[in-house]
């Protein structure tokens, strides 16, 4: 919706960004969209009403039993075990005999078997492993019709690629006088189908990541003040129930280690800054702001302090001056510095006065 994933509680609010109370009808408010059926069973259960029904996709193999073997399943374990080994040892685990409980209770619930003596931290084990499995599903929902280059050293070529009803010529860049390095893409009717694209997988993997995500949300409801695609900040409070952590696939960790938040402000998805107290009573503060290195300089400018500043008093944007690697058009490497502008996002959500946030088309039951 509007070039952005959003969740929505109207169409038509959803579209047209409205964030005054919805007075649309239900026909104008109700969702179109393609969900995978886990996403309907849990819209139905939280009383959502299909209106209309137009295609139905069903497979002859729904659900594997534990016994089977997964399309995947080699491959995901074989990178699961590297994670889980170069993640180091759980902190609990102390003795010998806790990690051997620890090593049990992996393979019991994930069917993985860890290796004692190869659990060892290693962050960048750890990251590489991480890459091959989540890079690997996003294949499958690759954009097919990519630019394409090609290099033409003669006249008939040339000239048959720029008459060729099939594919649209978006750049001509003369080498030397005697050849030319042409990009271009298939038209939308005429591109070839790739055999690694999979949409049917790549949404059953990102809808049932969202489920996972909506389970723990549900625990804290309106105690959430941010999410994000694997992780959640939520205000504790005495007598209501906490998210429970845990080491194994699917579990939440804690990322403090044991401390708290004490402040907390977010500019917008990928956009906040908080300050923590750690276990031995330190206080340390983090900021993430995505697209923008936070190196000393650039953190002069945006840090803790001015996020907050501008969520709360709406202050004006800011510039950070930026440096990155880019390639030319001539395929030279060279570093460009420009500014970045700085600004507070609130585009996917209707926010109130006292900064707490609804979904576009909200109603509040009237009693």
């Amino acid at each position: 919706m509007n070039n952005k994933l959003m969740f929505v509680n109207c169409q038509k609010c959803g579209e047209d960004f409205v964030r005054e109370e919805c007075q649309h009808s239900i026909q104008e408010r109700s969702l179109k969209g393609t969900w995978v059926i886990e996403e309907v069973l849990k819209a139905i259960e939280k009383g959502y009403q299909i209106i209309e029904t137009y295609e139905i996709w069903e497979y002859d193999t729904i659900q594997l039993s534990k016994d089977q073997e997964g399309l995947f399943s080699g491959m995901m374990n074989k990178f699961l075990q590297i994670k889980q080994q170069a993640s180091g040892w759980p902190k609990h685990c102390l003795t010998d005999e806790e990690k051997n409980r620890y090593i049990d209770a992996f393979l019991d619930r994930e069917d993985i078997k860890l290796e004692f003596s190869k659990i060892i931290e290693n962050p960048c084990l750890r990251s590489l492993a991480k890459l091959m499995l989540n890079s690997f599903w996003g294949k499958f929902a690759q954009k097919e019709n990519q630019n394409k280059t090609s290099i033409v050293r003669d006249c008939g070529e040339f000239f048959d690629m720029l008459t060729n009803p099939s594919i649209h010529v978006n750049t001509v860049l003369p080498v030397n006088e005697e050849t030319l390095l042409i990009t271009w893409e298939f038209r939308e009717e005429a591109y070839d189908v790739s055999s690694t694209v999979n949409v049917v997988l790549a949404s059953y993997v990102t809808a049932l990541a969202r489920l996972k995500l909506y389970s723990f949300l549900e625990k804290v409801e309106e105690r959430a003040v941010y999410v994000d695609t694997d992780s959640c900040i939520y205000i504790s409070r005495k007598g209501l129930d906490d998210i429970s952590t845990g080491d194994f696939i699917g579990d939440m960790t804690d990322e403090l280690n044991g401390g708290f938040i004490s402040e907390f402000v977010s500019g917008g998805p990928k956009n906040y800054a908080y300050k923590y107290t750690t276990l031995s009573g330190e206080e340390q503060i983090v900021c993430k702001v995505k697209g923008i290195s936070l190196n000393y300089k650039a953190s002069q400018v945006v840090n803790f302090e001015k996020i907050k500043d501008m969520v709360l008093k709406k202050s004006d944007p800011v510039s950070v001056l930026s440096r990155q690697l880019r390639r030319t058009r001539e395929h030279a490497v060279v570093t460009v510095e420009f500014p970045k502008g700085y600004k507070i996002t609130s585009m996917k959500r209707k926010f109130y006065e006292d900064h707490t946030s609804v979904p576009f088309g909200f109603k509040k039951i009237k009693y």
